[in-house]
């Protein structure tokens, strides 16, 4: 059986080519129609992260009704993730003219948007302190008064970034993005409290979500489509609460929390055992809270599962530790065993 999503695009791209030299003969009926394929489109385009295509079918809607919101939406989100600096500038003008419209998605792409913003700001600030970029702004401070300016403008962005992340959750408490958008935004202001508490109440919607996707993948009515659809929100959900808990635990160790960190590390492992890159992170800091016997059973596990050549940067960092934790072992035996008589 042909892809269903697949044999849709094809079907009505012909149709749109066939039709396209008419557009300006269309009856307002016909163009309503036209838009409504261009923007669905569109939708399962993105949904693909056929980010070029997408775009292109948005243009097309648009062309034929300029003020449609939805497909303003889609475009916007697919500029989001394409990624590029003009992109994201388009992407928050298009968000910002549809804020009022009704969608509480347009406040949320418009926080990801500053977020990503601010993101740009830091990064040119860094590369002009350092002299690696030159600016193409006249700065009376030099390049260190324009430097100091980016960032001023980078926590512009990043407080109103939270500020629609933090709108969007007095509306929808459970939104996943949102949360998601809040943790991120809350470390990089430097609230890394805040960040935490985030990152609980996100892993606290992940886990009965990714448990009701689950039961639908396991269910008899699922077809072999949906089936596919399903497991791609598990493993979304599964690499979302992943990354979630590495968060957590790089922010708990700032914090000083370094059990707390551990925690949110087997919890990790726990939910995907063949992960390589949550041993080694578990393995370092076991290291540092004094277990080194713990730390190289998680290296072995890291070294057993990692797919890296054995002269990888993270490979050759494995086997350091490795050394430094065998050393520490044979340091404590020596010790409980005291001086020979």
């Amino acid at each position: 059986m042909p892809n269903a999503p697949a044999a849709f695009l094809a079907t009505f791209l012909l149709l749109a080519a066939a039709c396209a030299s008419d557009s300006k003969e269309l009856t307002s009926e016909q163009k309503k129609k036209f838009v409504e394929r261009y923007t669905e489109t569109a939708q399962e385009y993105l949904r693909m992260g056929e980010l070029d295509r997408a775009e292109g079918q948005t243009m097309k809607a648009l062309a034929l009704d300029a003020d449609n919101v939805k497909c303003k939406m889609i475009r916007a989100w697919t500029l989001q993730k394409r990624g590029k600096t003009e992109d994201i500038l388009t992407a928050e003008r298009i968000f910002r003219e549809i804020l009022n419209e009704g969608d509480y998605r347009a406040g949320l792409g418009l926080a990801e948007c500053l977020e990503r913003k601010g993101i740009a700001f830091e990064e040119a600030s860094r590369d002009i302190a350092s002299g690696k970029r030159v600016s193409d702004v006249v700065d009376p401070g030099g390049p260190a008064g324009r430097a100091k300016a980016l960032l001023a403008e980078r926590d512009r962005a990043w407080n109103e970034s939270i500020q629609r992340y933090e709108k969007t959750l007095q509306e929808h408490a459970d939104d996943v993005d949102a949360l998601n958008g809040a943790m991120r935004v809350s470390a990089l202001l430097g609230r890394l409290d805040a960040s935490i508490e985030y990152a609980d109440k996100l892993i606290a919607v992940i886990g009965p979500t990714r448990d009701f996707w689950q039961k639908k993948v396991l269910g008899p009515e699922a077809t072999v489509e949906n089936e596919r659809l399903y497991r791609e929100r598990v493993n979304h959900l599964v690499d979302l609460e992943l990354a979630t808990r590495v968060h957590a635990a790089t922010i708990l160790r700032q914090l000083g929390r370094e059990e707390a960190a551990l925690a949110q590390l087997d919890a990790a492992v726990a939910l995907d055992p063949q992960r390589p890159e949550m041993y080694s992170r578990r393995a370092e800091l076991q290291k540092r809270l004094g277990h080194p016997d713990k730390a190289i059973a998680d290296i072995d596990q890291f070294l057993r599962l990692s797919t890296l050549t054995y002269d990888h940067p993270d490979v050759k960092r494995a086997w350091r530790l490795r050394k430094e934790c065998e050393d520490a072992v044979r340091s404590a035996s020596g010790a409980r065993s005291g001086p020979a008589r």
